[in-house]
């Protein structure tokens, strides 16, 4: 029930963001205040990740798995690459190697339902994707199959929406609800 009120005191996702990563842009200074770090492993390690894009022509399947141990597992339509992972000394960044190429990824934001990574260095100047985004495989399926990158924009804006609604929102929300009470009895 306080989540319906959040959501209705709350603003809506803009719907004029355009991009996954414009979107992004606008969703994630909200959540980073939400979100974990690499160092608490049990948010991500032993999951099943999906890669979410928002190209039209993205159809593949794509899991990453990370296992305890520096074990990096990734799945294109159910054929695995083995691989491996580090954390890069006390930041939140990932060293991702797969078939003799290594990866630099600085954590964005982290939660028991979505990773979002950027690749050191400035990918957007280089026409590339500017975030990888992956999301926990359960958390990325819906009532009718797969949520597209639209709805799981719109689930990790929740992530703000459904912890942003302060304590004096809540104080003025049960204020006005005694206020009602109040005058309907006398």
């Amino acid at each position: 029930m306080l989540n319906d009120i959040s959501r209705a005191l709350s603003p809506e996702l803009p719907r004029d963001l355009g991009t996954m990563d414009q979107h992004l842009d606008f969703i994630l200074p909200k959540v980073i205040p939400y979100g974990e770090d690499l160092r608490e492993e049990q948010f991500w390690l032993s999951k099943r990740w999906k890669e979410i894009r928002d190209d039209e022509g993205f159809h593949e399947a794509i899991l990453h798995i990370f296992n305890p141990g520096g074990e990096y597992l990734l799945s294109l339509d159910g054929n695995l690459i083995k691989g491996t992972w580090r954390k890069l000394g006390q930041e939140n960044s990932l060293i991702i190697e797969v078939a003799g190429r290594s990866e630099l990824f600085d954590l964005r934001f982290l939660n028991g339902e979505f990773i979002i990574l950027t690749k050191h260095g400035d990918q957007g100047r280089k026409g590339q994707r500017r975030y990888f985004c992956l999301v926990h495989e359960r958390a990325a399926r819906g009532r009718g199959g797969d949520l597209d990158w639209r709805n799981l924009m719109e689930k990790l804006f929740n992530v703000w929406r459904e912890n942003s609604l302060g304590l004096g929102a809540w104080i003025l929300l049960f204020a006005v609800i005694g206020l009602i009470i109040y005058l309907s009895v006398k």
